[in-house]
């Protein structure tokens, strides 16, 4: 081949390796961008029902705390709200290795918070129903407590949502 033709082939391939790098470069990029906003999403829709099931339960605690309904009628409400956090950990474990946080502060030590929460109100109902042990007014005290620590607990929620939401859409801003 003579050199006018090699030199211009030669040219073109190198320049088209480089377009392919550069594209190949864009969309694995793309690709990770979208990845960590697809988690971020997660983390908030978690954050979002957990934050859900915690307003519902604190209206039956409150009712329990003030005395409007019985120990008995927030039982199931509570054993059900217990086992919607464990399964809100376990989901918020995956999440919080997957997604950029700041800080490393994930979902799931607020949500053992709230389960914690859950299992001071089940202990203080338990000791406000059962009469013959004469330990109501201990058993008052661990849902009130339980359910500040509830309220708490719902409030860092949103918080750590805000922040994985900030974070998750930083990387797209830049």
């Amino acid at each position: 081949m003579s050199p006018d033709v090699l030199l211009p082939l030669v040219a073109f391939f190198a320049l088209a390796v480089l377009v392919l790098l550069l594209l190949w470069r864009v969309l694995v990029v793309g690709g990770e961008l979208r990845r960590d906003a697809q988690q971020g999403r997660a983390a908030v829709d978690l954050a979002r029902r957990t934050d859900l099931s915690l307003a519902e339960l604190s209206v039956t605690v409150d009712e329990l705390r003030r005395g409007m309904s019985g120990p008995e009628a927030s039982e199931a409400g509570l054993r059900d709200s217990a086992e919607a956090l464990r399964r809100y950990a376990a989901e918020a474990e995956v999440i919080d290795h997957q997604v950029p946080l700041p800080n490393r502060r994930g979902l799931v030590p607020e949500i053992e918070r709230a389960r914690r929460a859950v299992d001071l109100i089940e202990h203080g109902r338990r000791l406000m129903a059962d009469p013959a042990a004469g330990r109501r007014a201990e058993g008052e005290t661990s849902v009130k407590r339980g359910y500040l620590d509830l309220l708490h607990a719902r409030e860092a929620i949103r918080e750590r949502a805000d922040e994985i939401a900030a974070a998750s859409a930083a990387p797209a801003r830049r």
